[in-house]
């Protein structure tokens, strides 16, 4: 992945309208934006749709765009917003009651990266690891993705969340004492 400023260059030739510049930063943060997606909704086909048309509307409203030091975390809250809302038209087609917190599910399991598996060095704290992930909440389990998988600091966390800086601090902490709790007890 190039560095911030390089994305940032990126970013404003886009909104010049610079078509190798777009296809640059598509090139670049698809597989991210592909696997937060697919941890917000296990439909794999309105993952991807959701993506084409947020980088469709983003070329189409490039004119319109403000600059941004964080272009990855602008196009993560923007696809949590598509998924979101596309999640509710499908609900409302299919007739089911919206839920009234309006939370976006946090499903998926957790893929290991290489770090942790340098750190951990069998396969039973490996298992042992998942095992406890699947004990968190959603929300736990999606704060916890976004901070030491997409490496979003708290208040990055806090805006995609909707939810204020000190409630992503306490989840974030809540969480991993949750973890240090289960690891200590099996």
């Amino acid at each position: 992945m190039p560095d911030e400023s390089e994305v940032i260059a990126l970013w404003i030739a886009f909104k010049k309208g610079d078509r190798a510049a777009y296809a640059r930063l598509i090139n670049i943060f698809y597989k991210v934006l592909f696997n937060y997606g697919t941890k917000l909704c296990q439909d794999i086909l309105i993952v991807e749709d959701c993506i084409q048309d947020l980088f469709l509307e983003l070329w189409q409203r490039r004119d319109y765009l403000s600059d941004t030091e964080y272009v990855k975390f602008y196009l993560l809250k923007a696809l949590r917003r598509k998924i979101y809302f596309e999640k509710n038209i499908q609900q409302k087609r299919q007739q089911i009651a919206i839920d009234t917190d309006y939370e976006v599910e946090f499903i998926g399991e957790f893929s290991i990266e290489a770090n942790i598996i340098e750190i951990e060095t069998t396969d039973q704290q490996l298992r042992k690891l998942n095992h406890i992930l699947t004990k968190l909440t959603k929300r736990e389990r999606e704060v916890i993705y976004l901070k030491f998988y997409q490496e979003m600091d708290y208040e990055q966390i806090a805006n995609l969340m909707s939810i204020n800086y000190q409630s992503a601090r306490n989840l974030i902490h809540t969480a991993i004492k949750a973890m240090k709790n289960a690891w200590q007890k099996d």
